[in-house]
């Protein structure tokens, strides 16, 4: 595993691996070696973001050590009539935030947009075969571990990542939830026991308005009732990502890396 963090030169992206270019971006690791299989971190922004925001946060983490994927989510967000960053739809704000919508709250031209985009299916369902194809298509491009594959998400990109990984725990090594939570709406210990071979990091700040650490604390002992192995932090911070944060998800993703898969 390389581990070495110094000022290399301008950074190496590959923006649009995917048909679309403004949908993903990717992070490749400085001198990058062909022949090495790196693990792949699958990046899910918040709120707001898009997606470079985890992309862009990658050198803090580490300039060597992964390839990140960064994705978009499907929802433009405005905010004074002008584009204000992106989200992944109401199933995965918050609890508190939006306990599930009343169809009297329903903007029509939402429902309509909802189904140009993804006609009558579930928007999860699309939302899932986007990613996974994403996944294939830098699988194709860049030499990536195929049993080190981690979700990595902040706010409402840690409920998808929690969704997604819970969901399908045969193929993701685990689940980085940075300020995140579960997200309602589906059964997140249906594979309970698939998912003990999930490992699960949750790192939360302790003032961070949009996530509670009291509903933190609740999902994390969640897990572990289940027999899920998952390592909690704390930090004394209102953001929902900083470089301290950054630096114990690197350290727990090389430990994770290093350990004898099970």
């Amino acid at each position: 595993m390389h581990h070495e963090h110094r000022t290399p030169g301008p950074i190496e992206k590959l923006i649009g691996s995917g048909p679309d270019p403004s949908l993903d971006a990717t992070f490749v690791p400085h001198r990058y070696e062909p022949n090495y299989a790196y693990p792949l971190l699958v990046l899910l922004h918040g709120r707001g973001g898009d997606e470079q925001q985890l992309v862009d946060a990658m050198p803090t983490m580490s300039w060597r050590n992964y390839v990140g994927l960064g994705l978009r989510g499907p929802e433009p967000l405005t905010r004074g009539g002008q584009p204000s960053g992106f989200d992944w739809g109401p199933m995965f704000r918050h609890p508190r935030r939006r306990p599930g919508p009343q169809w009297d709250e329903v903007d029509p031209a939402e429902v309509v947009s909802r189904v140009l985009t993804y006609g009558l299916a579930d928007p999860y369902d699309a939302i899932e075969d986007a990613l996974f194809s994403a996944v294939r298509r830098t699988r194709r491009a860049l030499h990536v571990h195929s049993e080190r594959i981690f979700l990595v998400g902040i706010g409402e990109g840690a409920a998808l990542a929690y969704r997604i990984g819970l969901s399908n725990p045969d193929r993701f090594a685990g689940v980085v939830a940075l300020n995140g939570w579960i997200p309602r709406g589906f059964r997140p210990l249906r594979r309970w026991e698939d998912c003990r071979s999930l490992r699960v990091l949750a790192l939360q700040s302790l003032w961070n308005a949009r996530s509670p650490i009291e509903d933190a604390r609740k999902d994390v002992a969640l897990l572990r009732n289940a027999g899920i192995r998952v390592t909690s932090r704390a930090y004394e911070s209102a953001r929902s990502i900083t470089p301290a944060m950054l630096s114990d998800v690197d350290s727990w993703l090389i430990d994770q890396c290093t350990a004898d898969l099970p």
